[in-house]
């Protein structure tokens, strides 16, 4: 099966449980506003990746879409079901899947910047720093953010001090996999073919670069 056609059938499908499942939430389960609401959230962000390709923006690699796939579906999931509440390590494992995705995200549009903007070279020994960086500083406005989110409409995200520990640490180790994935990637590919792969139409690249000179 073509590669395309199957991430856009792995997104439609993952979308379309999750509508199912927030509409039982409404009928059966008499689930509230925001846990209803973040399954439709979530549902649409399933069909992202398919929508990028098919406006030709950008082809992702399967792999990752995959991956972005798995993570918005178990945190629906979580949310959906109450598993966040019932099961303690729910959101260790969400959280950390998240965190691999989101770093994996810093290192593509690394890759990106380093095809495209001939002054600005990242080096094979600096791309992981600059994902822990990216995602150290990701995980402290994350955090404020969920707070906000808490304190604005009474949620409860932040269940404890001891959760917000929780997430950085899996944050930290989020970002140490897909480091590690990255260095081991990079001695076996080379920067031009990945890009090449994504299919990239040229005003994302002027978007990502805007003030690059062709």
């Amino acid at each position: 099966m073509d590669k395309g056609k199957l991430s856009d059938g792995i997104c439609v499908l993952a979308s379309i449980i999750l509508i199912a499942m927030s509409i039982i939430s409404i009928t059966r389960a008499q689930r509230m506003s925001y846990e209803v609401n973040t399954g439709f959230f979530c549902a649409f962000f399933c069909l992202v990746p398919l929508i990028l390709r098919r406006l030709k923006w950008v082809t992702l690699p399967l792999p990752f879409v995959l991956l972005i796939e798995v993570s918005i579906f178990l945190h629906a999931y979580g949310v959906l079901l109450l598993r966040y509440d019932f099961i303690p390590y729910w959101d260790t494992v969400t959280h950390t899947i998240s965190s691999i995705t989101v770093a994996l995200c810093v290192f593509y549009t690394l890759m990106v910047v380093n095809e495209f903007d001939p002054d600005t070279r990242f080096k094979a020994k600096t791309i992981p720093l600059f994902i822990f960086l990216v995602m150290f500083t990701f995980s402290a406005y994350w955090e404020v953010f969920e707070l906000m989110v808490d304190e604005l409409t009474g949620t409860n995200m932040q269940y404890s001090p001891w959760d917000t520990i929780r997430d950085l640490v899996c944050d930290t180790a989020g970002a140490l996999i897909a480091s590690t994935y990255a260095v081991n990637y990079m001695k076996k590919n080379s920067e031009n073919s990945f890009v090449d792969s994504l299919k990239l139409h040229p005003y994302v690249t002027k978007l990502i670069l805007p003030f690059h000179k062709e």
